[in-house]
């Protein structure tokens, strides 16, 4: 059994992690459980009714609240920590592969293992064919939001279509990005209006209209030269709404990078406001690899900042 008994970021690092686990679970059929999902357990169909965040899912399930959720997380990172179940580190020094690992002959049905960190990414850039890939229906499945949280969502999407053949959603993240690597990704909002600008010269021929979301309200008298509509500002109701778009534009973020994964959406990541956008700066979740081209260079560059 695949334990991830430690939390890693927010809720995009929690969904690319969770779901690079279940890719591995299913390939080598084993069972993987998350205590470390608790505070956005309830948000999916998967893990809503379900203790353990268990995969695959149980035939009976134990549902838990909040409370339970959190004193069983701390339950097992206590055990965890005591080394009572046994212990693989993952770190940005030293990046975790199963192809790597010399003691995956030990993960069998039966075993536990506690698994520390992030970085664990066989199943995403792998050669032939990922993991993440293969089972991605599986995946999208079991982490799909429940219908209160697609609701609006989808109802937006639809009226949106109504007046437009082509729907880019934006991401402004602000608050937390002011600090996060000293601001490296945070841009004001006269940069992503200069970056809308781009996007609207790209798509010139295109009835196009903007969804934007973000982690801090916006004042919509700021983007009038424009023709959008804004997300609710709800965590979980914006992730799934920019999957839907039918293309995405943010900063480097997990945030997005799980949006474009679950809607199979092409993303546009910002690191030059002033760059000529051109389509295919537009990349697939599944030609990540080719795009980053960082596999030398992971700790200082892509792991940096997706969180």
């Amino acid at each position: 059994m695949l334990i991830i008994s430690a939390k890693s970021g927010q809720l995009g690092n929690r969904l690319l992690l969770f779901a690079n686990f279940i890719a591995w679970a299913i390939e080598h059929n084993l069972t993987v459980i998350n205590p470390a999902f608790e505070e956005y357990a309830e948000y999916f169909t998967g893990t809503a009714k379900d203790l353990l965040c268990c995969y695959p899912p149980p035939y009976f399930t134990a549902p838990g609240n909040k409370f339970i959720r959190s004193k069983y997380y701390k339950f097992i990172k206590y055990l965890s920590n005591k080394q009572v179940l046994k212990i693989q580190e993952i770190s940005r020094e030293k990046p975790f592969s199963w192809s790597k690992y010399q003691a995956s002959q030990q993960i069998k049905p039966g075993s536990n293992v506690c698994f520390q960190g992030w970085l664990f990414r066989d199943g995403w850039f792998v050669e032939d064919t990922p993991q993440l890939c293969k089972y991605a229906d599986q995946i999208r499945a079991y982490l799909t939001p429940l219908p209160r949280y697609t609701t609006h969502p989808d109802n937006l999407i639809s009226n949106i279509k109504n007046s437009a053949d082509t729907i880019v959603g934006i991401h402004i993240r602000q608050g937390d990005y002011a600090q996060h690597q000293n601001g490296r990704y945070f841009y004001t909002i006269d940069q992503y209006i200069e970056v809308m600008n781009a996007i609207a010269q790209l798509f010139s021929r295109n009835n196009i209209k903007f969804l934007i979301c973000s982690n801090l309200q916006q004042e919509p008298s700021l983007f009038k030269s424009f023709n959008c509509v804004f997300g609710s500002g709800d965590l979980i109701e914006d992730i799934y709404v920019l999957s839907k778009c039918d293309y995405i534009v943010g900063p480097p973020s997990s945030y997005t990078m799980w949006a474009a994964f679950y809607g199979e959406k092409p993303l546009y990541m910002i690191r030059d406001v002033g760059k000529t956008i051109n389509i295919k700066d537009f990349v697939q979740f599944y030609d990540w690899q080719e795009f980053f081209n960082y596999r030398d260079n992971w700790n200082e560059s892509f792991w940096d900042w997706t969180q």
